[in-house]
């Protein structure tokens, strides 16, 4: 989203997180009362910050904040019981996402927990889900998990498929959806986690509402696969992860090595059936004692149309948006195969606050074995703050620059978020 449009968010945010400490003197916290208390206070802060400072009052209360769904609880992706607040977790392009939740973890003896929100944007775009967790299964090693949602996107970026795409021809289609997935994970070993994953996903593709040519007259129909055309699909499929990162969320050290396959069968018109596989690679190097960090990613996508079939247009690879090729619009550039790689270099500012120095690179190709071909790789880079809380990034601000432009955006995720 545009930073510009979340001028709001980011004035109460940074009002949060530095505001004078007459304030959080007027929260109520208690101070120590002998040294041993500050001393075990400070053992405390020690364990529960990576960097090397005490930890501010005022971070409580914003922790406390956070706990109750804003950012669906940092790491442990829970919160508590009851009403929460919910920003973002939608498609990007959509403009600002706030909405409500509703969380339970304590049904049929806590062996049952759910969460439910409803979230939508100034620009009509809405999203209702359903989060339900088996936790009363939930061991150290497995987890089951069952996820359903409906979303509403009146606006997704099209430019035409492939690497050289032209900007100029820029316009847009809506995109509704109603998916439901039932994951499970187990654990084989330390650090090392295998899961499979199954469900329903009845897809439609139309014409956008923004002030632009319409798709279906900007494109043929066969540049468009999929256009206005419902489909209703069954998938499967499996994931392994490696991750050693040293919190799910804003890591500082570590690295994550993933790889996923899915298959989709369209169940009735046998035209947009293809597989996907998906590698990633995550890895985080600090220097000067934490203080700084290097951390690189790679994201490899490849889908396979079945014969006779091909990638309908809403599930094709993309680059460009808020999360990989940061210089350039939404959706720039899409086709079946997808090569993302990116750098930042990371440094601590102060408690809350961080920056980055990014480039980003990526290109999409029709074929296979171009993916890997050095050629063709379009660049972006810019710098980058970082607002955190503990271990968390709760906000992102990103400033980039392309050959096609200057970019800045606002955001409630990580960069490097995972896919799986």
């Amino acid at each position: 989203m545009e930073a510009g449009r979340s001028f709001v968010v980011c004035a109460v945010t940074w009002m949060l997180l530095f505001a004078s400490p007459a304030i959080a003197q007027e929260s109520g916290t208690e101070v120590p009362a002998t040294r041993a208390e500050a001393i075990a206070e400070a053992r405390a802060d020690k364990v529960a910050e990576l960097w090397p400072e005490r930890q501010s009052p005022l971070v409580n209360r914003v922790n406390a904040l956070l706990e109750r769904g804003l950012k669906e609880g940092l790491d442990s992706g829970r919160g508590v019981n009851g009403p929460q607040i919910v920003l973002g977790g939608m498609r990007s392009g959509q403009g600002f996402t706030a909405g409500l939740g509703y969380r339970r973890s304590d049904l049929w003896r806590e062996r049952l927990g759910y969460r439910a929100t409803a979230r939508g944007t100034f620009q009509g775009a809405y999203l209702f889900d359903f989060d339900l967790d088996f936790q009363g299964l939930r061991t150290e090693r497995t987890s089951l998990r069952s996820y359903t949602k409906y979303e509403s996107s009146p606006h997704i970026d099209y430019y035409g498929q492939g690497n050289d795409s032209r900007q100029d021809l820029h316009t847009n289609y809506g995109y509704d959806d109603f998916s439901s997935d039932f994951d499970a994970a187990y654990a084989v070993a330390r650090h090392v986690r295998l899961g499979f994953t199954g469900g329903y996903l009845h897809a439609h593709a139309a014409r956008g509402t923004s002030d632009r040519p319409p798709i279906d007259e900007v494109f043929t129909p066969d540049q468009i696969p999929g256009f206005e055309r419902s489909t209703q699909y069954t998938r499967i499929g499996a994931f392994m992860d490696f991750d050693v990162r040293d919190s799910r969320t804003g890591p500082r050290r570590g690295g994550l090595y993933g790889v996923r396959y899915r298959e989709y069968w369209d169940v009735d018109r046998k035209a947009f059936a293809f597989r996907e596989t998906e590698i990633e690679f995550q890895q985080y190097l600090p220097y000067f004692n934490g203080g700084r960090i290097i951390a690189l990613r790679s994201v490899l996508r490849l889908t396979y149309p079945k014969e006779g079939n091909q990638v309908p247009v809403y599930l094709q690879p993309v680059l460009g948006g808020n999360d990989d090729l940061r210089g350039f619009g939404g959706y720039r550039f899409r086709d079946n195969h997808s090569l993302y790689l990116g750098a930042e270099h990371r440094w601590h500012v102060s408690k809350n606050l961080e920056m980055a120095a990014f480039v980003d690179a990526g290109k999409v190709v029709a074929l296979k074995r171009d993916v890997l071909d050095p050629s063709g790789l379009h660049y972006s880079g810019g710098l980058g703050l970082r607002i955190r809380a503990r271990s968390a990034v709760l906000s992102r601000i990103d400033f980039a620059v392309s050959p096609e432009g200057f970019r800045a955006m606002w955001t409630f995720s990580d960069i490097y978020k995972t896919r799986w």
